[in-house]
């Protein structure tokens, strides 16, 4: 029993120091606006700067339309297509979750997280964009579909939809929500069909996109669970550790006699 516990606990050690996504991803199709460049861009407080000096550049009113078009543009040019996940030495029990249970379970929804990959997929590049609207101040809300995901920003008084990940060519009238209200099919034509080939696995047929609440911190389930099995995977290692020193710790039976307290005198 000693030995097989020692065996356990390194098991569940050993995962902490593999360096490995076990969960396969994509890699670049040529064919986004990917600029691999910007790689070093590798935390929202590097990336937000880049972007305010580009919102700068282009002399953009802050917290306007445009303000808003050139953050997106620069997060579609940061990423390109392909989900994220936690490797093993990250957080191994979410990563063996992902591989044999559901993938969403490995993929990364912490900005902070998520900025560390070259790859992000649709929800990923838009929890990004979204952690820079915040930052800005900027009202912003999810808006889902069958099998895709994208945002909304609220800026000069209108809703304005942008997709950073699947990248469509839309003018800012096409972009107001006063043109496509909610409605998926209206939002086909503006996607490159020579890439996207399944609009309407990704959009349905006849269907009204799915809206969030206005700032909601989006994927907050997903965030306690990456929490929860981050400290899990931490320091499992030290369950079968105690059960061993419980097993084999010292046992001493102390025995209590309760005695009528005795007064002695001393000559």
């Amino acid at each position: 029993m000693r030995i097989l516990l020692i065996i356990i606990a390194a098991a569940l050690l050993l995962p902490n120091f593999i360096h490995k996504d076990i969960t396969a991803f994509p890699d670049f199709d040529g064919k986004e606006e990917y600029n691999p460049a910007l790689a070093y861009l590798n935390s929202i407080d590097k990336l937000e700067y880049y972007t305010d000096s580009i919102v700068a550049t282009r002399q953009c009113t802050t917290a306007s339309f445009d303000d808003v078009l050139s953050t997106v543009m620069v997060v579609r040019s940061r990423f390109y297509h392909g989900f994220s996940h936690f490797s093993l030495h990250e957080n191994w029990m979410a990563a063996l979750a992902g591989r044999f249970i559901e993938e969403g379970l490995a993929c990364k929804v912490q900005p902070k997280d998520i900025i560390q990959h070259q790859n992000a997929a649709c929800s990923q590049q838009s929890i990004v964009v979204m952690e820079l609207l915040r930052r800005k101040n900027i009202p912003y809300r999810k808006v889902g579909f069958p099998h895709h995901y994208a945002l909304e920003a609220y800026v000069e008084g209108h809703w304005y939809f942008f997709d950073p990940d699947m990248e469509p060519t839309m003018t800012k009238e096409q972009r107001n929500l006063a043109h496509w209200q909610h409605n998926n099919d209206m939002l086909k034509q503006y996607y490159d069909t020579s890439r996207y080939t399944s609009l309407d696995y990704q959009f349905g047929n006849n269907q009204m996109a799915i809206v969030g609440s206005v700032n909601e911190v989006p994927a907050a389930n997903v965030k306690k669970f990456h929490a929860l099995t981050q400290i899990a995977s931490r320091t499992a290692w030290l369950l079968p550790l105690l059960l061993l020193a419980y097993r084999h710790r010292p046992f001493f039976r102390l025995k209590f006699q309760r005695q009528k307290p005795q007064l002695s005198f001393s000559p």
